[in-house]
């Protein structure tokens, strides 16, 4: 079954109540199993542009890195960890071009889907999220000076909601956030969904209702989609809001090639032949 077919995706998106540039970039691929979403870093120029080249990039290159692999040749992670390199250097060269657009850059998070396993890369507070049956885990790490004070236990969960620092970030695409891409492998599962979204949700939309929403509209999507924005919305909307979300619906294992359908190269069957001789 192709991943189009075993799989629903949609997303939405919001530029919120307090601004009126949406400088975030939100893309489904179905066919490919792409789940990506950018957000332009605020108080930079062209964040809107750093978003839409980081999208755009990786999309272009999804495609071909997955038509062109094999379960023998090299590892899907280390394609897509290519993928999001060139983006970076994609915007970073954009903005040596362009003075206005000097130092600009988007945080990213996107997530494919592909022979019954998720692989998920990110950069910055743009986060990926899972639920699988009722709960809903965070599959991703923010690259946030926050997110290093909670971990080293220098500041607790409620001391950091309140904090102003809250929305730096340390890393970026387009400005020095290459060394920094992470890119971790995961099962796909049926009745998984799988959530990528842009800071200006999960600032103001705490786990718990996430996890409600996703949980209880599972079988609409698009609803679901409306709804954490919505929500969002009425928290205060301080910031864009984006989501993409795909619900797993059925198995799609990745077609193998002849040989290995046969067992293996003709070399490798030929041993085995005259090894059963012996």
């Amino acid at each position: 079954m192709s991943i189009r077919d075993a799989c629903e995706m949609v997303s939405d998106t919001d530029a919120g109540c307090l601004r009126t540039l949406n400088e975030d970039a939100v893309r489904t691929v179905p066919d490919c199993g792409l789940l990506v979403v950018a957000d332009g870093m605020g108080g930079h120029n062209a964040g809107d542009v750093a978003a839409r080249i980081a999208v755009e990039s990786i999309e272009a290159q999804v495609r071909p890195a997955l038509a062109q692999w094999s379960p023998d040749g090299q590892p899907l992670g280390e394609r897509l960890r290519a993928v999001l390199v060139e983006a970076d250097g994609l915007i970073r060269r954009e903005g040596e071009a362009d003075r206005q657009r000097a130092r600009m850059g988007a945080t990213v998070a996107c997530v494919v889907l592909h022979d019954d396993h998720a692989w998920i890369g990110h950069v910055g507070d743009t986060r990926v999220y899972r639920l699988r049956g009722d709960r809903l885990e965070l599959l991703t790490r923010d690259h946030s000076p926050a997110q290093q004070a909670l971990a080293s236990g220098m500041v607790d969960a409620a001391a950091l909601a309140g904090s102003h620092n809250r929305h730096l970030v340390t890393h970026a695409l387009g400005a020095g956030g290459a060394e920094a891409i992470e890119v971790r492998e995961t099962t796909a599962e049926q009745g998984d969904i799988f959530l990528v979204c842009s800071d200006g949700l999960n600032d103001l939309v705490d786990g718990i209702d996430i996890e409600l929403v996703l949980d209880t509209m599972r079988d609409n999507l698009p609803l679901a989609a409306e709804q954490l924005v919505m929500i969002a919305r009425d928290c205060g909307g301080h910031d864009n809001i984006s989501v993409a979300l795909a619900r797993v619906d059925a198995p799609f294992p990745a077609r193998r090639s002849t040989s290995a359908r046969q067992g293996g190269s003709l070399m490798a069957r030929l041993l085995h032949w005259f090894g059963g001789r012996a």
